[in-house]
């Protein structure tokens, strides 16, 4: 309720309110949408989104850790490009004033999670549970929303929006084919989809290296579209 009213005052008073609602829609270049009075809203979404994402996805070992590792430190780099002028001016991209705050809010947590990764990689000492993997899907959803860097979280966090569709498409298929056939049907041998590939045989290790490698080459396609658009 507190964030929803301080989130509901910054929008209303001008000082704060200038280009807040405005983003930018990546691969297209000078495409800015404004959100309008869906602003907040859209926030709301995006941050329970992402942080029930994270979620999701933490159910292996180092999993969920090393993939927001991947996504913060890029996420730190676009909060640095998007806080100096000359950067943000060559790459076309919206300046924020003050978005290299950001940076370090960003490097802070990218360290946290490759700190925790040391203890909670295969076989884990420690485990974030419900509390860590919801805080660190919100700080992501938060820093990507503050240097309107959202749409791109698709394709960024694209491993954490994977499991989640794969959780979505699980539910609605069995529930529609135990409504229509009397006996629910799966499209996965199990969701969210990396416990998919543990039932086909793949080993924790490879299943979370895999995703890591897939994250990596995600972060990279991200940045390289500040040089598409």
């Amino acid at each position: 309720v507190l964030g929803v009213f301080v989130a509901v005052y910054t929008y209303i008073v001008p000082k704060f309110s200038v280009l807040l609602s405005q983003t930018e829609v990546p691969f297209f270049k000078n495409w800015v949408i404004d959100y309008n009075g869906f602003y907040i809203p859209v926030c709301i979404f995006i941050i329970t989104a992402v942080s029930n994402a994270v979620n999701l996805t933490d159910g292996l070992d180092g999993l969920a850790a090393g993939c927001a590792a991947i996504v913060v430190l890029t996420l730190a780099g676009f909060a640095y490009l998007t806080g100096n002028v000359k950067f943000a001016n060559y790459l076309n991209i919206t300046y924020i004033e003050g978005a290299g705050e950001v940076t370090v809010l960003a490097l802070a947590i990218a360290a946290a999670c490759i700190g925790f990764l040391w203890f909670n990689s295969h076989p884990a000492e420690v485990f974030m549970g419900d509390t860590g993997s919801l805080a660190l899907g919100g700080a992501i959803a938060v820093i990507a929303l503050l240097i309107k860097k959202e749409l791109l979280l698709p394709v960024l966090a694209g491993i954490f929006f994977i499991e989640t569709v794969s959780v979505i498409i699980q539910r609605t298929w069995f529930k529609y084919t135990k409504k229509k056939y009397g006996e629910g049907r799966r499209v996965f041998k199990m969701a969210p989809l990396h416990h998919h590939f543990q039932l086909l045989g793949w080993p924790e290790e490879k299943v979370v290296i895999r995703f890591w490698i897939i994250t990596i080459l995600l972060a990279l396609t991200s940045l390289i579209t500040l040089k598409l658009r």
